[in-house]
Formats: C-alpha cells, sequence, structure tokens
C-alpha cells in the first residue's frame, strides 16, 4: 500500500503523530527532497530504502511505488506542507488507480499555517476579512484566467501566494490594479519554521524592493492582508455581551450618570474606530449615542461644521464626549468650556486605532474613569487613568456620589476628604443606623427618610435629603429622591414653576438638588413652562392620563374645581405618589402635601434610596 503524507512546513516536530508512524513503518520512502526537511528521514527504520523524487519523474516516482507493491511492501511518499496543497498527487493517485494499486493520505500542516504561526497573526478578523485565498502568481505554470491575481484582489481578502517568490513585481503590479491599496499589510516569510527562516513585513508598495534586499527569490510565502494591521473588530464568540450556546450575555452598561454621549472623530481610520464603538452601544438602554466626523476624505458623511463647532453645540447637552482622535485635539476642543469637575461632561479621548482610551476631564464626578474602562473593555484597549486615587486603589468620594446618584454639596470639603484618603490611607467605615437619631430624620409630614453616614478618617459624610448644616468636618451628600408632582394654569412661565417647587422644598425641609423627577397630568406633556423648568432642572418628565392618576390609592387633597377640567380630582399629590410607587422601592409616601402659589400647584413624595453600602 502506498501512503501519502504530508511532512509539513519544515520543522521535523510538525508532523502529524500519525504522519511520523507512517515513516517508522515504511520499507520504501520517496521524498520530495528539495522542499522536505531530511531530518525527518530520521524516523525511518535503517533498512528502509529511500528516493529523492527531485530527480525523478512522474513515471519513475510510480515504477518505485509499483516495485515496492509487487514485492509486499509498504511505501510513503512524503510531500512537503500538506500534500492537498501543490503537491502535485492527483497524477499519481490517477496512475496508481490504473495499476490497482491501493493507497490514503495523511494530512500534513501547510506552510500558509506554518507561516501564520511565525507570524503570530490570524488571517480571518471580524469586520476585517472572513476569507482566506491561497493562489499563485502565473508564471511557466498557467493560472485560469478567472483565477487571475487581479480578479482575486477584487475581494481585498487574505491572499496566501505560493511558488511566486520570484514574481513580486508582477504580484504588486496586479494587486494594486485590482484593489488592494498601496499601505495593505504584507509579509514574506521565507522557509516557514525551518532553522533558517525569515521574516519580512512590509506594504504591497514596497513588497519587491525590500524582497531584493533581503535576497529572497525562492521558497517563500508572500502573505498579503488588511489583517496583518491592527484594526479589527473582536469575535462574537467571547464577546461578552454576546450569548451562545454555553453561556449568556453579559449587558453592556454605560457609567451611573452617563446617558447621552457624543462620539467625534476627524479621520477615515477613526471612522472606522467610531463606527465600530458605536454599534457596540448603540443597544444599550436608555443611552443616545451621537456619531459625528469631519473628514474631508468622507464628503458623503462630514459634517460641515469644525470639530471645535461641533463641540461647542454640544458641551452642555452631553453627559460625555469621546473623542476618537489625537489626545491634543480634544484637549484644545474642549478647553474654553470647562469650569469645574461638577458640572463639566465626561471628556474620553481613544486613538483611531482603539489601543488606548485615555480619561482626560472629570473622571470621578462625570464618570470618565468609568467611562474609561468600559470603553478599554468593549473594544479591548488598554485604559489610562491618572487621578490619584484610582491609580493607588483608594476610595473616591466623587465616584462613590456618582454611582449611588448622589449631589456633593461641598466640593473644597470632598477634595480635603480624598486628600486625607491619599495620606492617610483612611477607608470608608459605615455608622450604624441605630445611632442616628430617629428625630434628624422626620420630615414635615412625619414620614421616615433614610439617613446614612459613615466616617473616612477625620471626616463624616451624611446622606440625605435634607436640608442640614454640616459642621466643617461633615459633608452631605444629597441622593436624588425626591419626585415633585405639579399642577399648573395654562401657559405658567418656568419661572413661577421654580420658584414653587423652591417654596414647596423648603417647607419640606428638604434640599433642592434631591429632585430626581417631575410628574403630571398627560394635559401638561406639552406644556412649555414645565418642559423648559425639567429641562433646566436636567430632570425627567412623566405624564399620566386621569384615569391613572384615578386609580392611585390613597387619601388626597380633592379638588371638584380640577375635577371639572382634568378628570381626576388632584393632579400633584396623585402624580407625585403614582411616579414614586413606580420607581422607588416603597408604595410611595407624599412627604408634602399640595401647595399653592401663583397658579401652580406642588405635592412631594419619596423615592427613596438605594442602599450603597
Amino acid at each position: 500500500m502506498v501512503h501519502f503524507v504530508g511532512a509539513g512546513p519544515g520543522a521535523c516536530d510538525l508532523i502529524t503523530v500519525r504522519g511520523m508512524n507512517r515513516i517508522k513503518e515504511a520499507d520504501v520512502i520517496i521524498y520530495a527532497g528539495s522542499l522536505v526537511n531530511p531530518e525527518l528521514l530520521s524516523y525511518a527504520k535503517a533498512d528502509c530504502k529511500i528516493y529523492n523524487s527531485a530527480h525523478m519523474t512522474l513515471d519513475a516516482v510510480v515504477d518505485v511505488m509499483r516495485e515496492a507493491e509487487a514485492a509486499g511492501k509498504g511505501t510513503v511518499r512524503l510531500h512537503t506542507g500538506d500534500p492537498s496543497v501543490y503537491g502535485a498527487i492527483r497524477e499519481q493517485m490517477d496512475l496508481l488507480d490504473e495499476y490497482g494499486i491501493k493507497y490514503d493520505v495523511c494530512p500534513g500542516v501547510s506552510a500558509v499555517f506554518g507561516a501564520a504561526a511565525s507570524l503570530a497573526c490570524e488571517y480571518t478578523l471580524p469586520d476585517v476579512t472572513q476569507t482566506l485565498i491561497l493562489t499563485r502568481a502565473e508564471g511557466k505554470t498557467p493560472v485560469p484566467e478567472k483565477e487571475n491575481l487581479r480578479s482575486l484582489a477584487a475581494h481585498r481578502a487574505s491572499l496566501v501566494l505560493y511558488l511566486s517568490s520570484g514574481l513580486a513585481r508582477k504580484v504588486r503590479q496586479e494587486l494594486l490594479i485590482g484593489g488592494y491599496a498601496e499601505d495593505t499589510p504584507v509579509a514574506v516569510v521565507y522557509k516557514a519554521t525551518w532553522p533558517e527562516e525569515k521574516i519580512i513585513r512590509t506594504t504591497l508598495a514596497k513588497l519587491p524592493e525590500d524582497m531584493e534586499a533581503a535576497g529572497i527569490t525562492k521558497t517563500a510565502l508572500i502573505i498579503v492582508s488588511p489583517a496583518l494591521g491592527s484594526i479589527y473588530e473582536k469575535s462574537k464568540l467571547y464577546d461578552a455581551a454576546f450569548a451562545t450556546e454555553y453561556r449568556g450575555a453579559t449587558e453592556i452598561a454605560l457609567p451611573a450618570g452617563i446617558r447621552r454621549v457624543l462620539l467625534i472623530t476627524c479621520s477615515v481610520r477613526g471612522y472606522a474606530t467610531m463606527q465600530k464603538l458605536a454599534k457596540k452601544l448603540e443597544n444599550i438602554s436608555g443611552a443616545e449615542i451621537i456619531a459625528k466626523v469631519k473628514c474631508e476624505a468622507l464628503p458623503e458623511v462630514s459634517m460641515k461644521e469644525t470639530v471645535k463647532a461641533c463641540v461647542d453645540e454640544y458641551f452642555e447637552q452631553v453627559d460625555a464626549i469621546v473623542f476618537v482622535t489625537a489626545s491634543g485635539i480634544a484637549v484644545r476642543s474642549v478647553a474654553e468650556h470647562l469650569t469645574h469637575k461638577s458640572k463639566d461632561p465626561a471628556i474620553v479621548c481613544m486613538d483611531e486605532c482603539s489601543k488606548h482610551v485615555i480619561s482626560l476631564v472629570s473622571g470621578h464626578a462625570g464618570g470618565a474613569n468609568a467611562l474609561t474602562q468600559m470603553l478599554a473593555d468593549v473594544m479591548w484597549a488598554t485604559p489610562v487613568i491618572t487621578t490619584a486615587t484610582d491609580v493607588e486603589g483608594q476610595f473616591s468620594i466623587d465616584d462613590y456620589a456618582r454611582e449611588h446618584n448622589l449631589v456633593v454639596t461641598d466640593w473644597a470639603k470632598a477634595k480635603a476628604i480624598s486628600a486625607e484618603v491619599l495620606a492617610t490611607g483612611a477607608k470608608p467605615v459605615w455608622v450604624d443606623e441605630a445611632e442616628v437619631s430617629q428625630e434628624e430624620e422626620k420630615n414635615a409630614c412625619g414620614n421616615r427618610i433614610d439617613v446614612r453616614r459613615l466616617k473616612i478618617g477625620s471626616y463624616q459624610v451624611i446622606v440625605t435629603p435634607r436640608d442640614i448644616l454640616p459642621d466643617e468636618k461633615m459633608l452631605q451628600l444629597v441622593p436624588l429622591c425626591i419626585v415633585a408632582g405639579i399642577g399648573c394654569k395654562k401657559g405658567t412661565s418656568s419661572d413661577k414653576i421654580e420658584h414653587a417647587v423652591q417654596d414647596a422644598f423648603a417647607k419640606a425641609g428638604l434640599r433642592m438638588e434631591a429632585l430626581c423627577a417631575v410628574a403630571s397630568i398627560d394635559l401638561k406633556k406639552e406644556e412649555a413652562g414645565l418642559l423648559e423648568f425639567c429641562e433646566t432642572r436636567k430632570v425627567p418628565f412623566e405624564a399620566y392620563t386621569a384615569e391613572e392618576l384615578q386609580a392611585v390609592s390613597g387619601t388626597f387633597s380633592a379638588s371638584e374645581f380640577v375635577t371639572g377640567v382634568t378628570g381626576v380630582d388632584n393632579v400633584c399629590e396623585r402624580s407625585a405618589v403614582k411616579y414614586a410607587s413606580e420607581h422607588g422601592a416603597n408604595d410611595g409616601e407624599l412627604l408634602l402635601r399640595k401647595q399653592a402659589q401663583d397658579g401652580v400647584t406642588v405635592a412631594l413624595a419619596y423615592v427613596g434610596v438605594a442602599s450603597g453600602k
């Protein structure tokens, strides 16, 4: 019997176990002497008869096989790489069929894969190319017209050329005409996996000159592929957000406090990276992703205004700006807008190849650090975060406040706490709730309001919506936990609504920073003054039908006049309780009943505070 065996790309330990055993058992070996590593013959037994086919014709090779078969001996035909790729085995098998000689094939490692191992590359990268073409340039051996390099180049896939080292100039010309760009990455691997292996990394434009300079004219693979570059989409198989048969998906979420994000870039490569990023973020619940590009090379999608003008427009309208540009562009674009970390949006910069993500502005308070880490995770990039507490792994009061929707009331004290944490390594210690005075937990309506305290070194932090007077060593964090139910006459200005709400908070002994939402009846969903008030305060507005409000259980201040106009006996109290019961941990507690002022009615309800411990 004849065994066609793939010898592998060169290294003698890259033959398969089956192939090695075939060699050990063989009585006769015919090997491709010009390409197969002769060290593989060391596996042969001492009395094995060995032939070098480099000096033989096809008929001579088959004659040796026939003689061995007649003598009852086993033959191994040893081909380089895998015999199915440019192995010329079909013509041998056809002759063996004519002579009635049995044969089989043992696969081997092709040079195309030996070269990939040497290059540490992957030919098929998501969003770059999912196709690998193995071919050769036309020389003495013809190539079918439909498979010429020019036509194959139109795919711009990973292209590996065998037997073409002496035709590098022709290769370059045909591939450029066919569609590959001059800067397409190219690798040349001479004698892949052999001890004398040599690797050249270049571009298609420089291919012939670099090969000539290295003295490579034969026994090499030419690999032309955009997959040799640095930009690609990560595999869905291991993406945390992608569900498989064996594991569920992990939901990707933007950091707390960040919902509206502006992505901006100004180059072709940056645009490709920005698109990939936007695609990953677009399905996040509640997120609004705005993508802008300014690039003359992309006239169909490029915005008319400058990057600076775009930033001017959106700076106060978004929670974060992610520049897919050089950091200098980002810094110059936002510089004149920066005021304080309590007001500035998160500013993050990602290079156009998505290798690094840098937190630039509002790292803690604005969430830039958390956003940087999140973007680095989804883009498999390296996060660059320089704030001291993060670098040293210490507690950050700014981060704690943002993550738990708390408003910092005194940034000077917050800075002092951070300084003490860095100097002493102080850790936050929660105060037992039993130590908190029951009296200070009650508001004007007698309802209980959650109060939390923690000690950080010499400072105390109190988390409460109540309007208190902290001492010099106390910082108050105000939770977003109060919803204002509002009713108003048609055409009421936002100023009047603002004054009425402020008075209501004052009567309840609460800080206005605690306002988390406004609720009303759907008859007011287009009320200009009410909408302007919500936009100014940056709080959501939710409206309910009369039927929904009337169904809210509880005792409310009823009005026949309001019933006649709206169809429900009370708007402000019922809408406040409705919102609080839907969004809070309790059934919706009224903290302040209806207060009327200048055509505006206001009631306050307690949504509740997340634990945060």
